[in-house]
């Protein structure tokens, strides 16, 4: 997906500013090749201080975004001038300066992570605070899989296109999006995207169709499957090979325009091994348990595997604009305790850490992060020396013992959407008491597990405007 790109670049005038008052040279290139869907580099060399360099790259990156490059390509500008041996490499004695505010416009800049400059001014924190342990006026609600079938919104979009160029899209993905925000006022957007989309950075070939569970097509079988398909993660380029969602990133942040914060999220590395030998005509879960028994050496490569790129993507997205992550562990519950210990929790663990450090290491804020273990509530007290900020609980997981568990952690969840299909009466009486039993503090209100496509919208409006009346102070 490399799509031409027409630029005309003059030299930015807070370069020539900057030139002028600090006697510093320098030069700004721009181009392009038309045909053939190829684009050609654009890039800024700069000479002179490291915090002077750093700071006319941030602001001729913003220019060429001022003057229509979109941000995949912009995406694309800052990943050839961060490739070592490029032309960031020439900026003499370059050193990160700060990155881009909460508020999502930069406040300072590091020239290895240069990103949009002008996203609207968030509106709606309620569930950043919420996610900080902060006090909150009233509980935060959004459910997973919000953007979904059972919107009629939705499925005009996904039926006219297909699901897979939903996915592949920018500006559908992000228009899906944001429907639930404008239907529901939710207070949180997540991206539509898949845990998949890191199958094939992986060198896992993937199918999906409308109606059937998507399948691997080359799925892993034995270590010699391991050893062939596996990347080096040192040479993945996370923004070459996923630059379409993050492209829907900095799409959604501006589609929302404030209204609420934009979730990123990935599969955890074991959910993500099992899709990785799920077949056509074999079940990833099934064989993945199997997979572990007879070959640990190798399960453990793929997890090692997948843990890094899950961080890298974390981190990309959260560099293109995500206000806050997710993890999703959705198939942690078909492991025992003692499995779940050694094949999943030690790389969960380690993802929220490294990506707050690589964050940092970037000069950029750390954003709140989420777990999602599901069917693993014999282990939430794991977590509460982890650096998730939240952790999401499934529907089978009871508040009293989460709190007792988790004390310093705000939790996510639970509610039972079988509810959904009772009567209105029913589902704010449910809504409420789970309110009740978790509080009103440190909880943000979501699923135990996520809308379903048979669930009616009229009713999720229901469940959606209970929480705010039960919880409003």
């Amino acid at each position: 997906r490399t799509p031409t790109m027409a630029l005309t670049c003059n030299r930015s005038r807070s370069s020539r500013s900057r030139r002028s008052h600090h006697s510093l040279p320098a030069l700004t290139i721009a181009g392009c090749f038309v045909g053939s869907g190829v684009m050609l580099l654009v890039a800024m060399l700069a000479y002179g201080r490291a915090e002077q360099g750093g700071m006319v790259l941030a602001q001729t990156l913003g220019a060429t975004r001022a003057m229509g490059v979109n941000s995949m390509n912009a995406a694309r500008l800052e990943t050839i001038i961060r490739k070592p041996g490029s032309l960031r490499n020439r900026l003499r004695g370059s050193s990160p300066v700060n990155y881009i505010s909460g508020k999502g416009r930069v406040a300072n800049c590091n020239a290895q992570t240069a990103a949009p400059n002008d996203f609207p001014e968030l509106k709606n924190d309620l569930l950043l605070r919420a996610a900080r342990g902060e006090e909150t006026e009233q509980v935060p609600v959004w459910i997973h899989r919000q953007a979904g079938r059972y919107l009629p919104e939705f499925l005009s979009i996904a039926e006219a296109n297909g699901y897979m160029k939903c996915f592949n899209t920018p500006e559908i993905a992000a228009d899906l999006t944001v429907q639930p925000i404008e239907r529901y006022g939710m207070d949180a957007a997540i991206l539509f995207s898949d845990i998949l989309v890191l199958l094939p950075v992986m060198g896992i070939e993937w199918k999906f169709t409308a109606g059937v569970e998507p399948y691997a097509v080359n799925a892993i079988s034995t270590p010699e499957d391991v050893e062939r398909t596996l990347p080096n993660v040192d040479d993945v380029d996370i923004r070459e090979k996923l630059g379409y969602v993050l492209e829907s990133v900095g799409i959604t942040r501006r589609k929302l325009d404030g209204r609420a914060p934009l979730i990123g999220f990935s599969g955890a590395p074991w959910t993500l091994l099992t899709y990785t030998m799920h077949g056509q005509e074999s079940n990833g879960r099934d064989n993945s348990l199997e997979f572990i028994s007879k070959y640990p050496e190798a399960a453990e490569k793929i997890l090692q595997t997948a843990k890094k790129l899950v961080v890298k993507y974390l981190i990309a997205k959260v560099e293109s604009g995500a206000q806050m992550l997710q993890v999703f562990d959705s198939w942690a519950g078909i492991l025992s305790e003692e499995d779940f210990k050694k094949y999943s929790l030690p790389y969960l663990l380690e993802i929220a850490t490294e990506v707050k450090s690589g964050l940092r290491a970037k000069g950029i804020e750390p954003v709140p992060m989420t777990v999602f273990p599901r069917g693993c509530g014999h282990s939430l007290a794991a977590f509460e020396t982890s650096d998730y900020d939240c952790v999401s609980l499934d529907e089978n997981v009871d508040p009293a013992e989460a709190r007792k568990q988790l004390p310093s952690k705000t939790l996510q969840g639970n509610f039972q959407g079988k509810f959904i299909y009772d009567d209105e009466a029913t589902i704010r009486k449910e809504a409420s008491e789970m309110v009740g039993r978790f509080g009103t503090q440190r909880y943000i209100a979501n699923f135990g597990y996520a809308v379903e496509k048979q669930h009616s919208p009229e009713k999720i409006g229901v469940f959606v405007d209970e929480i705010r009346k039960s919880s409003r102070k």
